[in-house]
């Protein structure tokens, strides 16, 4: 049998919240759900107003699976944004779900510890800034708006997906980690639009009504209730 070459999680249309057989992936473990060994809340930390990542969070990274189901997250993250109508302009590079899911995973492990630079190692350290500023001024971009800035809709968008996406890989199951990685993204999410902070716990639920996806999904993959 020929292996595929993508990870199912590229496939948005694939319910992988109900998978009967076991994942063939050439890229991720897809390992089986580990119960948790942390159970109780773990603080961000962030000193001088930068995170900084902790024998803790590089724990709570073991114990959700390792860096291969952040990768597996980012895949997945990244499959529903190229479909979605207000974050699919913003993509300049025309690798693959599974590709930016690499990039973004490998930035997420390093910051969380204990599983070497996978980031600086790639070659793209100091290469962020560079990178969403193509963004900002990607073609796909109507006029009006290109070089702007992500603003509140783009990054509460980028917050919904993004968790939903995590939902999907059975993170919010385990406790400690959701509130963490809440935490988390409420931090860096700030960096782009100060405003978006107070919407990640929102915004972390958004997914779990499914009457918010399918008026998502209805409104042809976009969010209409976050216009401005």
């Amino acid at each position: 049998m020929q292996q595929s070459k993508q990870c199912p999680f590229e496939d948005a249309n694939l319910d992988i919240t109900n998978l009967s057989q076991p994942i063939q992936c050439p890229f991720h473990a897809h390992a089986s759900a580990l119960s948790p060994s942390i159970t109780t809340r773990v603080e961000l930390s962030v000193q001088a107003l930068t995170f900084q990542a902790t024998s803790s969070s590089a724990a709570l990274l073991k114990d959700i699976g390792g860096g291969d189901k952040i990768r597996e997250l980012c895949t997945r993250f990244y499959a529903r944004a190229f479909k979605d109508d207000q974050l699919k302009t913003f993509f300049f590079e025309e690798d693959g779900a599974r590709a930016h899911g690499q990039r973004l995973a490998d930035w997420i492990i390093q910051k969380m510890g204990g599983e070497g630079q996978p980031w600086t190692d790639s070659g793209r350290w100091g290469m962020r800034q560079r990178s969403h500023y193509k963004a900002w001024n990607c073609e796909k971009r109507d006029v009006s708006v290109r070089g702007n800035h992500f603003n509140l809709m783009d990054t509460r968008t980028w917050m919904r997906l993004h968790f939903w996406a995590a939902r999907e890989c059975h993170l919010h199951l385990h406790t400690a980690f959701w509130q963490w990685y809440i935490d988390f993204i409420k931090h860096f999410i700030a960096i782009y639009e100060r405003r978006a902070s107070r919407y990640a716990k929102q915004d972390a639920a958004w997914s779990k009504e499914k009457r918010n996806l399918d008026k998502y999904v209805d409104d042809g993959y976009y969010m209409k209730d976050l216009v401005e």
